[in-house]
């Protein structure tokens, strides 16, 4: 490692241009090729490295939500400029957190903010049996990283666990709730009192399969009644699950109605792009969490002449047509029922979910929708991950 005194130091500083006491222009164009680099996406990446000068060196702040992130950062700067760098930059999950660094959603759904408070806005939901991986801890708020690896804070119920206490739960067998909504129970008497309500996608515990129900387990250890209508168990669902267009319509058809929610994820309420991510986990794959990050899974569809190429479960989505690094601006998307027909989540008309045509002359015909389009991506079949191999969701660690 080398040193100099701080004369020539400072000299060499002020000849490029540089106050002594101002971080050089060059180490913030590396954090920045590094940001884009390392974490292009702030949704689903953590990326806040602060430099300041401390004497001849470089010191490091800040927090990053993996550890090789931090590695190839420090490599790279070492590697392309020589300062002198002190690395104090925190690799969540902090370490204030202890061993318990995950945790499972014991709520129907628990709310995921964009900052740690009530009045931050929802940004996404995380279902009941949702495995969390918890990263910081601040004023009673959780800094969590779903399974789509979308970030956010909760102070919904979730059960802490250590790894390898997830990964015991993970093993245990499981029920999957296919009911749009419904409750848990105490016992198989109608009028038990109610343990909780639950949605589609739900899951539990599979404690006994009864003669007209399930007993369940929640991942904070009470014990409920499911009727068998409501749900069935996980394996057999997930050896059936299968992202058809056939099932990926049948089950968007379902939820006709469900009013919108920002952020919503569940037959409570869905946001656009909530919507068609649940449908396709429904159906046992899952899909990036907002629409412009599902426009860049999947196959493009050619559109050039008009909606023929569309079949139905494809993504079809809109925008203003203004881009941002060569990125299309998307603030929508809907599943197509084939052609220029599609379903989806509309944030205006108070109708809930419902269809929409991009063929002037139909009944549903939306004009600014059409106006809108900018394209589709075929999902099934193309890249993205299905339930049947991502952990967690097949027995195995999170």
């Amino acid at each position: 490692m080398w040193r100099l005194s701080c004369v020539p130091v400072v000299l060499a500083l002020l000849l490029a241009g540089c106050s002594p006491r101002k971080v050089p222009a060059v180490v913030e164009d590396l954090l920045a090729e590094a940001r884009k680099e390392l974490a292009p996406d702030r949704r689903t990446a953590v990326f806040a490295v602060v430099p300041t000068r401390q004497g001849d060196a470089i010191l490091l702040t800040g927090e990053v939500h993996d550890g090789r992130m931090k590695e190839r950062l420090l490599a790279t700067l070492k590697a392309k400029s020589d300062f002198r760098y002190i690395d104090s930059i925190t690799v969540l999950p902090h370490p204030a957190l202890g061993e318990k660094t995950f945790a499972l959603v014991s709520v129907s759904v628990a709310n995921i903010r964009a900052k740690g408070g009530h009045k931050a806005e929802m940004v996404t939901q995380a279902r009941l049996g949702t495995p969390l991986r918890i990263l910081k801890k601040e004023s009673g708020w959780y800094f969590v990283q779903m399974p789509d690896d979308y970030l956010g804070w909760t102070k919904d119920v979730a059960h802490l666990m250590t790894g390898a206490e997830l990964a015991e739960w993970a093993a245990r067998p499981k029920l999957m709730v296919t009911a749009r909504l419904g409750y848990t129970r105490q016992s198989s008497a109608p009028a038990s009192t109610v343990v909780g309500d639950i949605v589609a996608g739900s899951l539990l515990e599979l404690r006994k399969t009864l003669p007209d129900g399930y007993e369940v387990g929640y991942p904070d250890g009470r014990t409920a009644f499911l009727e068998k209508s409501a749900g069935m168990p996980f394996d057999a669902w997930l050896a059936r699950a299968k992202d058809s267009p056939e099932n990926i319509v049948a089950t968007a058809r379902t939820f006709f109605g469900v009013p919108y929610l920002w952020g919503g994820t569940s037959a409570k309420g869905f946001d656009c792009s909530g919507f068609t991510s649940t449908v396709y986990w429904l159906n046992g794959t899952l899909l990036p969490r907002d629409a412009g990050q599902q426009w860049d899974v999947g196959e493009a569809v050619d559109t050039s002449n008009g909606f023929a190429n569309i079949r139905p479960g494809d993504l079809v989505f809109f925008g203003d047509g203004e881009t941002s690094g060569g990125r299309a601006s998307i603030d929508h998307v809907g599943i197509s029922l084939g052609g220029g027909t599609f379903i989806h989540a509309p944030s205006s008309g108070g109708l809930g979910i419902r269809t929409n045509s991009l063929i002037p002359g139909e009944p549903e015909y939306s004009a600014s929708l059409r106006e809108a389009f900018l394209g589709a991506r075929r999902m099934i079949g193309n890249g993205v991950h299905r339930l049947a191999s991502t952990p967690y969701y097949n027995g195995h660690a999170y």
